[in-house]
């Protein structure tokens, strides 16, 4: 197997861990990190691109991504699949430098996605699933937030709301992803989710704790509550409710940090890391579906787009 030569290109404590984990990787390679597009190393060919919530703010992964392609870098991303990114753009890119494109939805909240959708694609009579998902943050935060006031966890409640906005992507990827998956194409795929956010404060009008409610139509909906970790019980926990006429079936997972690296962030480096061999051996054009399902077999759902 030919050892891919992987660049990172980003800020922040998963860009850090993503050097270290392209160096434990026996098919991969490190050509080192960047910040500044125009200069990736010498003798990249993938690079893993990790924005900043600020970078996406500014939309600079619509000029960052094409940009990388057209130089003829294979780019995995943790951008999340529905980011509003110029796909044609993308396409004439990935053609001029023959070269793939692959949002992997980096952000915890993906884990709960794929496993819900594995059960999930082979139950026929689902007619509503649940997601409860509880984070507990440490001081710095996790991807894509740098720091708890990111989350607006003690802050003010109008940060805490600019916050939830900051990640509608990634949660509304996931809710379409399993929408797909449980209802076979039956949803409406340019339907927006309700949302419904409650925040809590101190009597000095901190935020403690941040509660969002997403519902996509009648059959799907998703809780999140966020807050400061304050215990020692898993900081990061999923229960998953699958409903059907006649009956309930739930999981709970939870995800505890092992040598000092949050759950949140260690899902999302895996998810990079692992999408890097299959991007670069795929054929040139844009590799849509979550290649931590797809990655050891043939997938009809894993699509690239030919020249």
């Amino acid at each position: 197997m030919s050892i891919v030569a992987v660049a990172v290109f980003g800020t922040g404590p998963v860009a850090d861990r993503l050097v270290a984990g392209v160096d434990r990787r026996p098919d991969l390679r490190s050509t080192g990190r960047t910040t500044s597009a125009p200069a990736v190393p010498e003798g990249t060919a993938c690079v893993l691109y990790v924005p900043t919530l600020a970078e996406i703010a500014t939309d600079a992964p619509k000029d960052v991504v094409p940009r990388l392609l057209r130089d003829g870098y294979d780019v995995v991303s943790a951008l999340p699949p529905g980011a509003d990114l110029p796909v044609t753009d993308l396409r004439e890119a990935c053609r001029a430098g023959d070269s793939t494109f692959h949002a992997t939805g980096g952000f915890q909240t993906a884990i709960a996605t794929r496993i819900l959708r594995s059960l999930s694609e082979v139950t026929t009579d689902i007619r509503r699933i649940e997601l409860e998902e509880e984070l507990e943050l440490p001081a710095a935060g996790v991807y894509p937030w740098n720091t708890l006031g990111d989350i607006g966890i003690g802050g003010t409640e109008v940060a805490a709301r600019s916050a939830v906005a900051a990640v509608a992507d990634y949660y509304e990827a996931g809710l379409h992803a399993l929408e797909d998956a449980v209802f076979a194409g039956a949803g409406d795929p340019e339907a927006r989710p309700v949302v419904t956010v409650e925040v809590r404060v101190d009597d000095a009008g901190t935020v403690e704790k941040v509660t969002v409610d997403r519902a996509l139509g009648p059959r799907i909906g998703y809780r999140s509550t966020w807050s400061a970790r304050t215990t020692d019980d898993p900081p990061l926990r999923y229960r998953l409710v699958t409903s059907t006429d006649t009956a309930k079936g739930a999981t709970t997972l939870r995800f505890d940090a092992g040598q000092g690296v949050h759950p949140a962030d260690h899902l999302t480096c895996v998810g990079l890391l692992d999408a890097v061999r299959p991007i670069h051996d795929s054929a040139q054009g844009i590799a849509h579906r979550d290649l931590s399902i797809t990655y050891l077999m043939p997938d009809e759902r894993l699509i690239t787009r030919p020249r």
